[in-house]
């Protein structure tokens, strides 16, 4: 029997896949834990339409991504911190502070694409990742003093 899958079942598939199951295992196991529904025209064309959906918004995703990197090439993102006399910082830079920073210079990306080799404790020039996928770029963060 033909399901599409609402969640995520072991073995079996991921959510808004359809797969075929045995008859029993759907209607007695499945459908009744609301894990499943049947492949009816209407749960496939919804199917399709969360398929579509999410492929729309990977293309802006990585689309956005590039733009990103384009403009992080030419430049480097500032973000300024409290910092003790020996260029210590109170508080390590996360990647929430360097989203904010890098939006007040006109450029936007997502927290979670932002990947730190190691906490960023001083102050300086460092070396952060933007990641999407397989596809990464490497730009610079300038840490200044308050």
């Amino acid at each position: 029997m033909k399901v599409v899958l609402l969640q995520d079942v072991a073995k079996i598939g991921r959510r808004h896949e359809v797969v075929d199951v045995p008859t029993g295992y759907a209607q007695n196991m499945l459908i009744p834990k609301q894990m499943a529904a049947p492949a009816t025209p209407d749960n496939l064309k919804k199917v399709s339409a969360h398929s579509q959906a999410a492929a729309s918004q990977q293309a802006s995703v990585e689309a956005a991504f590039t733009t990103a990197c384009q403009s992080l090439k030419d430049t480097s993102v500032t973000v300024i911190a409290e910092a003790n006399e020996q260029e210590h910082l109170f508080k390590a830079i996360h990647e929430s502070d360097i989203v904010l920073a890098a939006a007040d210079q006109g450029i936007t990306f997502e927290g979670s694409s932002i990947k730190i080799a190691e906490p960023i404790k001083s102050l300086g020039k460092h070396v952060v990742t933007l990641v999407c996928q397989a596809k990464q770029c490497d730009f610079t963060v300038s840490v200044i003093k308050k």
